[in-house]
């Protein structure tokens, strides 16, 4: 092998072993002072322009590889396969909705390793410039995700460096938790949301900086809008993933597996919207 072909092959590598460093582990019972953990620290959770992500910096919770950037449809790691995805318009319920209903477009993808032990659950949202009643367009700063109780749950995001010529950049992950509660975040809040003093874990959203566990859930706190009121528009979600065991069994869909919080963050009404999602055989999605 020539050293040319020595670095190219010792560069794969490195980045391989870079992707699988991407996942983070969601304890079942939280982290000592928080059901969250941090991921990209800059942006002020989207009241300002987020860093883009490097190999240097802001990349906790994030993953890359070669076929991630050829494609986001492409398994985020080596031995996984595709095994399920589903793609759907996300409706605005009424009084909420617009002269355009259809507000959204959602991606739900799975990925399955060959030793049909492991499988990873994909989530992509791309929000259309459909105004609502009020003359705004939707703001979605959580995506929460059902179906894990139980169950060991690591996570990580897919960021693509390079703008898409329609949509822009995607949005990065601000932090992620096992919990159910989105959290409301203003200038000067905590950027990790306290464990003392949570409001009950069936909370969806809330005002207080804190959150309880709950092991069947996993939010990731993000910014997204068509036009964001302040200033720093992304219009859609990184890839966002959640890797858990599961068996040889094709993933199920359940209502309500899938939530969009608006939380407020500048002054909007708190809102959720659920859709159904593909969950582990044999998962319970709580219907709150």
């Amino acid at each position: 092998m020539d050293y040319v072909s020595l670095v190219i092959a010792c560069l794969a590598v490195t980045m391989r072993a870079n992707a699988a460093e991407g996942f983070v582990e969601l304890p079942k019972e939280g982290f000592a002072n928080s059901a969250y953990t941090l991921c990209n620290t800059t942006g002020e959770f989207g009241l300002k322009e987020s860093s883009v992500l490097n190999s240097d910096a802001n990349n906790t919770c994030a993953i890359t590889s070669e076929k991630l950037l050829e494609s986001p449809m492409n398994a985020p790691l080596e031995g996984f396969n595709m095994v399920g995805m589903m793609v759907r318009d996300i409706p605005m319920p009424a009084p909420y909705a617009g002269a355009d209903d259809n507000v959204a477009t959602l991606t739900d993808t799975i990925w399955r390793n060959k030793e049909k032990t492991e499988c990873i659950y994909g989530t992509h949202i791309l929000l259309k410039p459909a105004p609502l009643a009020d003359g705004k367009m939707w703001q979605v700063n959580d995506i929460a995700r059902g179906g894990f109780a139980g169950k060991p749950v690591e996570v990580a995001y897919f960021f693509k460096p390079e703008p898409n010529k329609d949509y822009g950049l995607p949005e990065t992950v601000f932090r992620v938790g096992r919990t159910f509660t989105s959290v409301k975040h203003a200038k000067g809040d905590l950027d990790l949301p306290a464990l003392k003093a949570a409001p009950a874990s069936n909370k969806a959203i809330t005002n207080n900086q804190a959150a309880a566990v709950s092991d069947n859930w996993v939010n990731f706190t993000t910014d997204i809008s068509a036009q964001d009121v302040d200033g720093t528009t992304r219009k859609m979600s990184s890839m966002l993933y959640i890797k858990s065991p599961c068996t040889a069994q094709d993933p199920v869909e359940q209502e309500n597996a899938i939530r969009f919080r608006t939380t407020g963050q500048n002054g909007e009404h708190q809102l959720e919207i659920t859709v159904p999602g593909l969950v582990p055989v044999g998962a319970v999605v709580e219907k709150y």
